[in-house]
């Protein structure tokens, strides 16, 4: 049925999902976040408020209306091509 490599590796992936919960729940309590459920953490940053407004946690070319490195990049060859 499973080897000893799937037992290694689903170990691996259970211990890698808890360090990185342990991580985000230790960043929150510097901050002072309150933390009820530590394994919401799992798939959130414990410093992501959600606001798509905020500085710290919205998209940069949202926020600074500059293009990304794929839209000028692609405009430089446009550019190159006439």
């Amino acid at each position: 049925m499973s080897t000893e490599e799937d037992k290694i590796k689903h170990s691996k992936r259970l211990h890698d999902e808890e360090t990185a919960i342990a991580r985000q729940v230790r960043i929150a309590k510097e901050f002072g976040i309150p933390v009820k459920e530590a394994h919401k953490f799992a798939k959130h940053h414990a410093m992501n408020c959600g606001n798509p407004k905020c500085f710290m946690c919205a998209n940069p070319r949202k926020v600074f209306k500059e293009k990304t490195m794929q839209e000028r990049k692609f405009e430089q060859s446009k550019l190159h091509d006439e």
